[in-house]
Parts: C-alpha cells; structure tokens; sequence
C-alpha cells in the first residue's frame, strides 16, 4: 500500500484582501444608547412623574370630615389631619380611629360620589319627565 500525503499550498498574494475596517465613531456607539433613554423617559418616567405630582395634589387637598379610602382598601372619614408629622386620624367604625400617613390615602371617595350622584339624578329625572310626558299623551 503506498500512502500520499498531499499538501495544498495557497498563495497569498492572489487571495482577496479583506475589507478596511470601518471605523467607529464615538457617537455613532453612543445613539442606541440614547434613543433608549428616550423611550424609558416617555414611556416610564414621565407618567410615573404625573401619577405622583396628582397623588401629592389629591392628599395635599384633604380635609376634615372626608370619607377617604387608603391603599390598603380602608374606608373611613377623616376626624383629625397633623401636618407636623403628615398623619391623619381615619375613624373607621364608631369610637374607633386610626393613625395613618398622608400619602396612604389612595382616594377621596366623598368627592368622586358628588359628580356621579348628580349625573345619576339628572339623568332619572330626565327619563322620569320623559315618561310622565309620554302619560301625558
């Protein structure tokens, strides 16, 4: 058995020259990174920031006598507010209150019943009308 080993040898010099690197500007590297941040600020930061600011005007708007429901799912009226350590006095059942801070106010529930209630009125006492209208006929 006769065995060849055969060894290709390429030239070089007739091989492609491979391409000029392309040279990478800082601020070419720097724009994903950019339009990134961008899209966190608009879709993260800037309704997280307006959520805060309406959540600061709502307890900063509080008052005595307010029925108010808290993050924990609480109901109660307001009995006593203490601006020195930013806590109110929630009464939750007769003769019983609580101390809770300010900011665990999730919702001031005696003002948004106001507007539904007088929606709620005027839109029975215009079907009322209509239908002592309709008896009228």
């Amino acid at each position: 058995m006769d065995t060849t080993d055969t060894i290709t040898v390429q030239d070089t010099s007739s091989a492609a020259a491979a391409p000029p690197p392309v040279e990478s500007n800082g601020w070419t590297s720097l724009v994903p990174m950019v339009l990134i941040f961008v899209v966190f600020y608009f879709l993260l930061i800037r309704p997280q920031e307006k959520k805060r600011r309406n959540q600061e005007t709502l307890v900063s708007g509080v008052k005595k006598g307010e029925e108010v429901m808290t993050n924990s799912g609480l109901f109660g009226v307001i009995s006593k507010i203490n601006d020195s350590d930013n806590t109110v006095m929630l009464q939750i059942a007769k003769d019983v209150e609580i101390k809770v801070l300010k900011t665990s106010i999730a919702d001031i529930v005696s003002r948004s019943k106001k507007p539904e209630d007088t929606k709620d009125k005027k839109q029975i006492d215009a079907k009322s009308a209509s239908s002592v209208k309709q008896k009228k006929k």
